[in-house]
């Protein structure tokens, strides 16, 4: 449960990154989204979240790659 606390506070706050002109801050977003899904897929693998919490985490946090993807 921790780690949905964690990954709602991370993923709302990624797209709130100043975009640096290298793209570094991008990066660490990107990195920290792909992190958190495997979170949510481990957690959804051992019987810790249930399917549906999970399909909206992974989904929302798929639309977040998609824009940090299109902003770089």
């Amino acid at each position: 449960m921790n780690k949905l606390i964690i990954a709602g506070m991370v993923a709302s706050g990624l797209l709130g990154y100043n975009i640096k002109e290298d793209g570094t801050k991008v990066e660490k977003a990107l990195e920290n989204v792909q992190y958190i899904k495997s979170w949510v897929i481990e957690d959804l693998n051992s019987g810790v979240m249930d399917t549906i919490y999970a399909e909206y985490y992974i989904n929302t946090l798929n639309e977040t790659e998609e824009l940090l993807i299109n902003t770089k």
